[in-house]
């Protein structure tokens, strides 16, 4: 079986110099053996995952965060190539909604004896995605975010900077006037300062903004408050990183397959983090765009037995395929 893995050696919130070395290790101690490359500032892992399917891999392994998972599974979109997931990064939001465990080595169990199944992607005008996509001030806030990320790793005085930056942005940013319109049909007209486009229910810092939507139905999810107050937004997001929906008459949550965007003045726009541009943007969803390795139940009961880190998800049915290496 031609298998790549593929390797973000800066994962996790502590540097490892001997990641590679000791992934390596731990996939030839169950009987797989893999080509490895490694991500650069340069080269995000998409090329690498779209030049491992063209030559024919079976299996694309990825070792890293979300943001490397994120650029890997773009480079195998419309492909035959699975994606097999062992998560290293701070938050593990995709794999959390993939039931797939933290614990590296059952994520490689998982990789050997698990199913196959396809998945949906979003797609931003041309930018495909797996989690979210932001309009307005969460998207204004992302780069700030980073930088506070990369400060706490590297420089303290930097990320205190950032982050007195993110807190100007916020009491500076108003709400604005929003169109959204739903499958080419419904036209909502509103007042917001942010729309989510979700297509997994986890994103971010452990937000679960819509913890029903499913990377396997055909659609996204839409979220905003319409028309609130600064102190709304706030509950309704430190509410979904403790998992809980804020209770508010205003909140609308709407699911479509394509959701046309428009802003007065344009607003900025993220996808998984990745700045898009300003409004207007059209988000759809592209079903069953990608195969990945995911636990079946009987392994899930078995990594609970064993203590694996698990956030249960609950997917639709979607075609599978059992894993054979």
């Amino acid at each position: 079986m031609n298998i790549r893995l593929i390797v973000n050696p800066n994962s996790g919130p502590v540097e490892n110099p001997e990641l590679v070395a000791e992934l390596a290790d731990a996939l030839h101690t169950q009987g797989i053996q893999a080509e490895i490359c490694t991500t650069t500032p340069e080269e995000d892992g998409e090329g690498l995952a779209a030049a491992a399917a063209q030559a024919g891999a079976d299996l694309v392994i990825v070792a890293g965060g979300d943001g490397t998972i994120e650029a890997v599974s773009r480079g195998l979109v419309h492909t035959k190539t699975v994606l097999g997931i062992i998560p290293l990064g701070t938050r593990n939001n995709i794999a959390a909604s993939l039931n797939i465990p933290t614990n590296v080595t059952h994520a490689i169990q998982t990789l050997l004896s698990g199913k196959q199944a396809q998945f949906d992607m979003g797609k931003a005008n041309d930018h495909y995605f797996m989690e979210v996509v932001g309009v307005g001030l969460e998207a204004s806030l992302f780069p700030c975010g980073e930088e506070v990320k990369e400060g706490i790793k590297k420089n303290y005085l930097t990320a205190l900077k950032s982050f007195l930056s993110g807190v100007k942005t916020f009491l500076q940013f108003r709400p604005h006037r929003l169109v959204l319109r739903f499958d080419g049909r419904q036209m909502y007209r509103l007042r917001t300062l942010q729309v989510n486009v979700c297509n997994s229910p986890r994103y971010g810092v452990e937000f679960a903004l819509t913890p029903e939507a499913k990377m396997n139905d055909g659609k996204l999810d839409v979220i905003y408050i319409d028309n609130p107050s600064k102190l709304d937004h706030l509950r309704h997001f430190f509410g979904a990183m403790q998992g809980e929906q804020f209770p508010h008459e205003r909140l609308k949550t709407y699911q479509a397959s394509k959701i046309e965007i428009r802003s007065y003045p344009a607003l900025e726009v993220h996808a998984d983090g990745e700045c898009l541009g300003t409004t207007p943007v059209t988000v759809e969803v592209i079903p069953g765009a990608i195969w990945i390795c995911v636990p079946t139940p009987e392994l899930l009961a078995k990594f609970a037995k064993e203590g694996s880190s698990l956030n249960l998800t609950q997917q639709a049915e979607s075609p599978e395929r059992t894993v054979s290496l």
